[in-house]
């Protein structure tokens, strides 16, 4: 299998915030009066995906970032550097929730043809190195803040229902990091989720307020195989040295441009433009082999020449 990792940067309009991987995932639909567009200060949106597959028909391809051999700890080294990160939970299992975590709240949650209530946990992290991005992400964090205002002060979670009776194990509320302001914006973005297909876990609507106190927004959304990351951000992104350099960091790792964010595309069609542009004399053969059918094809058609 090769691994690949496919990206594409455009711009992010809330009102009307397009598609996510179809059939996988969807925003949250917003019903509130939005703000009038600032277009002298658009929001611009990078994705990255990964994949794996044996030729460029991209037929056995298994998507998601993992599948490119990339971890999100490492892309985000890669595009960020040193800035201070933030992770954020919603819906976290009581169970795992980190040892570092703040702002513990537990609360419970109803799903239709699930459980009468499941008792989940949202908390916040800030994350030190890249174990700490691991560490979060597999706890079950899906929100990753690049340059976070905090505040010393340690804000007063909003306590779950006193009508709700409290589990036995369930663990102590404690201050976190982030503002009133800011945890109503999280709350925004991530508090009316469902489940079922497709899923729906971001509101749109509270990305342009949350970068107000963040220099980036790291989304994790679904692939078809796995999470991609989403990054808005209100400067592009330096990407093209970016995940060249985390390329050769990773060894053989094939860097795939997309006209159209890779969950949406085919990336065999992104293979082919890849493959008109590639320049042999410089970068070497295609690392991607012909698809056998496609391969036939231009043998007899080079022999019938």
């Amino acid at each position: 299998m090769i691994p690949a990792i496919g990206y594409a940067q455009d711009h992010f309009n809330a009102r009307a915030p397009g598609h996510l991987c179809r059939g996988r995932e969807r925003w949250i639909e917003y019903d509130g009066v939005l703000p009038p567009v600032d277009e002298a200060d658009p929001i611009y949106r990078l994705v990255v995906s990964g994949a794996a597959f044996t030729d460029d028909s991209a037929r056995d391809a298994r998507r998601g970032l993992q599948h490119s051999t990339v971890e999100l700890p490492a892309l985000m080294t890669a595009l960020f550097g040193d800035e201070p990160v933030l992770a954020y939970c919603e819906e976290g299992h009581p169970r795992m929730v980190p040892d570092t975590a703040v702002g513990l709240e537990p609360h419970g949650v109803t799903r239709p043809g699930g459980p009468l209530r499941q008792w989940v946990c949202r908390w916040a992290m800030t994350c030190q190195s890249s174990e700490d991005i691991a560490m979060a992400a597999a706890a079950g964090a899906d929100v990753f803040l690049v340059g976070a205002k905090t505040t010393t002060k340690g804000a007063t979670p909003i306590m779950a229902s006193p009508h709700v009776p409290r589990l036995a194990d369930e663990p102590e509320p404690s201050p976190g990091l982030l503002s009133e302001e800011t945890l109503g914006t999280l709350y925004m973005l991530t508090g009316f989720r469902t489940e079922g297909r497709p899923t729906r876990r971001f509101q749109p609507a509270a990305i342009p307020e949350l970068l107000d106190h963040a220099k980036a927004i790291v989304l994790l959304h679904l692939d078809k195989h796995g999470p991609c990351t989403g990054i808005y951000s209100q400067d592009p992104l330096d990407i093209d040295g970016s995940l060249q350099q985390l390329a050769q960091n990773a060894g053989e790792l094939l860097v795939v441009p997309f006209a159209i964010p890779p969950m949406l595309a085919r990336w065999d069609r992104a293979l082919w433009e890849l493959r008109q542009n590639w320049d042999e004399a410089s970068q070497g053969e295609f690392p991607v082999p012909p698809c056998p059918t496609r391969r036939q094809r231009e043998t007899v058609v080079a022999s019938e020449e």
